[in-house]
């Protein structure tokens, strides 16, 4: 996936488009509706009709400067998502993708790849899932092969399947004790059945990031893949979950090089002190590559059954999730980044997560903590109880939604019961409350990443939840630059913003003004701009008209 080839010069117009989502005062009470904008310099600095009074073209229609018809093409922001790992991401493209699949197309895939991979080199593939695969072990991947390491992530990130050697690998055995932030699961004999969730699966991501940060050129061409692999979908920023210096030092190059293309918000992990040490001293700026919030984990995920629930999950009357911060210990860092004016991105799947966090806010904020200055964000927030959506919004706090959740219902349902899974993914609930959202994917944790999938996803439901399409395109756009600070300078169209921007090929927001599904459904993304230059363009033959 490339790269746009087009060269646009430093100003130029987009002619002949239509602009749905212009802020009010851009109209500048005008008769008509504006249909070009000049870029400069990567800044939007003009908006109007082309071929009137103002515009950057003479009296006889020709242009002043270089002008694109694109056909009557939708413009809108560029998609700013809130939440991904663009190393991991990259990664995955070059990793076999097991989603939806059975075991024995899981062992087909394998052992294609064990017969292609040296010897002794672990095999590690991507997305598995219960639903497809309901009864994993060891004793299948030792089938495969039990001297060679294998590590099958569950595509939550959450938990893994494991073989006998990568057990031995771990030093993980039958008297081996949990973690006290996961589980080993165990036979009826007391013998781990190679599933590990939570903070027994973490050794196994530390492993492979510590081999990917310690070669520099593998790491400059993951994030290399992964950028290149979000701009083809019009997105222009995102909130990375970077965690390693040495993928931040890794950034900081590709932007001195000109090869970093997708706006990066770079995130530390608050479990990771050394990282996040020296991290400090990455050549961050405001343009392309900023410091970003502290991440920390509040819970686990729904599919792994650790997400932490105010009732049990279903079918496990004793089971309510897996705490990781909480407590003595979330009050004491909500009050150190407090006081530091830190922001924290803090993940929380479940309900009961969800209001430990709210508890906690509330009590530093009643003790006049400024917790609101810091705008710490809650993560995923897939299961929030109504008292405490208005708690979030009068507490400030911001939430970080990924649509791309909503691909699975069944899965919810047999998760949480049917009752349950109708009010997850709140986001009618949580903008009716006050509440800041802003979307993004959570890439590759999900099965898709696409902006307009998570906005059909949102905006095709059924049920109360459903919101409008342009509530989700804010949501991408306006509410992730909220999400990161950033809304001064990017996140809408307007004169005097960034000239990040999606080309679409239909309007989505048909379906609010008709209720007609088709446009939002058939809409693809031609290009992607950033700064005005293109990182993706889907033809250049037919979007490039001068």
């Amino acid at each position: 996936m490339q790269a746009g080839k087009t060269v646009l010069p430093a100003n130029y117009v987009l002619s002949n488009v239509n602009l749905p989502l212009l802020e009010p005062d851009t109209l500048n009470n005008s008769e008509s509706r504006p249909n070009a904008l000049q870029i400069r310099n990567g800044v939007i600095v003009w908006i109007g009709k082309a071929g009137t009074r103002g515009a950057p073209l003479d009296g006889a229609g020709r242009s002043s400067v270089l002008v694109k018809d694109l056909g009557g093409a939708t413009v809108v922001p560029g998609f700013i998502d809130n939440h991904v790992h663009l190393a991991v991401t990259g990664d995955l493209a070059s990793q076999p993708r097991l989603n939806g699949m059975s075991f024995a197309q899981i062992r087909e895939v394998l052992e294609q790849r064990h017969a292609e991979t040296a010897p002794r080199e672990t095999l590690r593939a991507y997305g598995w899932d219960y639903p497809a695969w309901p009864q994993p072990h060891r004793s299948l991947l030792d089938e495969i092969s039990s001297e060679r390491p294998i590590v099958l992530f569950q595509f939550s990130g959450h938990a893994a399947c494991v073989n006998s050697a990568m057990l031995r690998k771990l030093g993980i055995h039958r008297g081996t004790p949990d973690p006290p932030d996961g589980s080993i699961e165990r036979d009826e004999y007391g013998e781990p059945t190679g599933i590990l969730r939570e903070g027994a699966s973490r050794p196994l991501h530390i492993e492979r990031m510590r081999h990917v940060n310690r070669n520099r050129g593998l790491v400059e061409s993951l994030l290399e893949a992964g950028q290149n692999v979000l701009s083809r979908h019009g997105i222009t920023s995102v909130g990375d979950n970077t965690w390693y210096a040495g993928s931040a030092f890794a950034l900081a190059r590709l932007r001195r090089k000109g090869r970093l293309r997708c706006r990066v918000s770079s995130w530390s992990l608050g479990s990771a002190p050394r990282e996040r040490f020296l991290m400090r001293f990455v050549r961050y700026d405001e343009e392309y590559l900023r410091q970003g919030p502290v991440k920390y984990f509040l819970d686990g995920a729904f599919s792994s059954r650790t997400a932490l629930l105010l009732e049990p999950y279903r079918g496990e009357p004793d089971n309510y999730g897996t705490p990781v911060l909480h407590g003595q210990a979330l009050h004491q860092q909500l009050l150190r980044m407090s006081r530091q004016g830190r922001q924290g991105a803090f993940h929380a799947i479940g309900d009961a997560a969800v209001r430990n966090f709210a508890d906690a806010v509330e009590n530093l904020a009643g003790r006049g903590v400024p917790t609101q200055e810091c705008q710490h964000r809650l993560e995923h927030c897939q299961l929030v109880s109504a008292g405490d959506m208005t708690r979030l919004a009068r507490l400030g706090v911001l939430v970080a939604a990924q649509p791309h959740a909503l691909s699975s219902p069944q899965k919810d349902t047999q998760l949480l019961g049917a009752e349950r899974a109708s009010r997850a993914y709140p986001y009618r609930s949580l903008l009716d409350a006050g509440v800041r959202l802003s979307f993004g994917s959570d890439s590759p944790a999900e099965e898709s990443f696409e902006p307009l999938e998570g906005i059909r996803l949102a905006c095709l439901r059924p049920g109360p939840e459903r919101i409008t399409v342009r509530e989700a395109i804010e949501c991408y756009t306006r509410g992730s630059a909220h999400a990161e600070g950033t809304e001064n300078w990017k996140g809408s169209i307007a004169v005097g913003k960034a000239a990040d921007l999606a080309v679409l090929s239909h309007d989505p927001l048909e379906l609010d003004r008709t209720g007609d599904e088709t446009a939002l459904r058939q809409a693809v993304v031609q290009a992607t701009l950033v700064a005005g230059k293109l990182t993706y363009e889907q033809a250049p033959e037919t979007w490039v008209s001068m």
